[in-house]
């Protein structure tokens, strides 16, 4: 499609410069998004087939076990953004199974759980994808829990309540 060696492109991704994702088998993948993006901001030309079949769509996940809190915080993404993919667990293992099917890109964690607690269900989804985001939130603000999670690898930490395009806007600078 860019008229490239292969070689070039895994430079670029392995340099950090281009996202990409491994499959099972080893082998690198680029979101269309992820290279439209890319090329643009290194002012590289846009094949046609590739800005004609770009649409942002990021996949989220939620984990939450307060039921309202869940069907709140689902209602505002599928109606704010359209895009985005939504999927939703009531807790650690059903968290676990979708994220192993659905691959997200991004994951609204309550750190309290009934089964597995948040803190081990982060380091899970990082050990299987480092570049997916973890935003941590919870109702049981202190010191030790900001630690804890952030230690266990998520990338952002917010104290219920909180206004939804907060975390909007943490997604939509991601990476960053």
């Amino acid at each position: 499609m860019l008229e490239l060696s292969p070689g070039t492109v895994a430079n670029w991704v392995d340099a950090g410069r281009l996202k990409a994702f491994t499959t099972l088998g080893g082998h690198r993948r680029v979101k269309a998004e992820d290279l439209k993006k890319f090329l643009e901001e290194n002012n590289i030309p846009v094949p046609k087939e590739l800005s004609e079949r770009v649409v942002t769509t990021i996949k989220v996940l939620i984990v939450e076990d307060d039921v309202k809190f869940l069907k709140l915080t689902e209602r505002f993404f599928r109606t704010f953004r359209k895009t985005w993919q939504i999927f939703s667990a009531a807790d650690g293992f059903q968290a676990g199974a979708l994220v192993g099917r659905e691959k997200p890109d991004v994951v609204i964690l309550d750190i309290m759980l009934p089964d597995i607690n948040g803190f081990k269900v982060c380091e899970m989804i990082k050990a299987g994808n480092k570049r997916t985001l973890v935003i941590a939130v919870t109702g049981y603000d202190s010191d030790e829990i900001r630690s804890r999670i952030l230690a266990a690898g998520a990338d952002a930490y917010y104290v219920k309540p909180f206004k939804f395009e907060e975390l909007v806007a943490r997604i939509e600078s991601w990476p960053a």
